[in-house]
């Protein structure tokens, strides 16, 4: 005859809670990967690390007046990370630098 356990609500409670609790437990952070230039998906959206080098007669969106203000730092997909860099979620929170553009710039 076998012995099957019954779980409690208390054991689900503990469980659960043992859970929530190892998740908060303070980790090191892994640094995130820059984006580099030569990236797929940065390749497609025309991104480059310096904005003023975006070939514009390509990449219409960043010529003129209202283009030249368009950078990573302050698009509305840049989560500053405080050293110049900052994850985008466009290339899945991989650092892009401020000072840089993609066509997939929105603003803030």
């Amino acid at each position: 005859m076998s012995k099957s356990k019954q779980f409690t609500r208390r054991d689900v409670l503990a469980a659960g809670g043992a859970i929530i609790a190892t998740s908060l437990v303070a980790r090191p952070t892994m640094a995130a990967d820059k984006v580099t230039e030569d990236d797929p998906t940065a390749v497609a959206l025309g991104y480059l690390h310096d904005a003023s080098q975006v070939d514009t007669a390509k990449w219409p969106k960043r010529a003129g007046e209202a283009g030249a203000k368009q950078f990573c730092n302050n698009c509305a997909l840049y989560q500053d990370q405080g050293d110049g860099w900052g994850a985008c979620s466009i290339f899945q929170g991989r650092l892009v630098n401020g000072t840089g553009w993609c066509n997939a710039w929105i603003g803030k």
